[in-house]
């Protein structure tokens, strides 16, 4: 028996509005590291940043206190339900002083 040598999925750090995918794909996890304040990726069916586009997914690492704010992260796995279908392409929207996201896409 052999191992594949390619990855299974390919990590994209995140820190700014971006095309992941340009061609149908899959989100099979997703990370966000909050940064200063309430951060959020925001994930749509589509290639651009158009206002036409669907809305897939979208994901909040709030502050941490009510008064300062303070870092967060969320961690997603969506391996056990196959992963999250794309059938245009994959494009996010980034929110976050200081946030990073990750996501492991196919």
């Amino acid at each position: 028996m052999s191992v594949a040598s390619t990855p299974l999925f390919k990590l994209t750090r995140i820190t700014a509005d971006a095309v992941i995918k340009d061609a149908p794909g899959k989100i099979w996890a997703i990370q966000l590291d909050g940064g200063t304040d309430d951060s959020s990726l925001v994930f749509h069916n589509d290639v651009d940043d158009a206002s036409d586009n669907t809305e897939v997914i979208s994901i909040v690492a709030p502050c941490t206190t009510e008064t300062t704010s303070g870092r967060s992260s969320v961690f997603i796995d969506y391996t056990s339900l196959g992963g999250i279908a794309f059938d245009t392409g994959i494009y996010v929207n980034w929110t976050g002083t200081a946030a990073v996201g990750y996501v492991w896409t196919s």
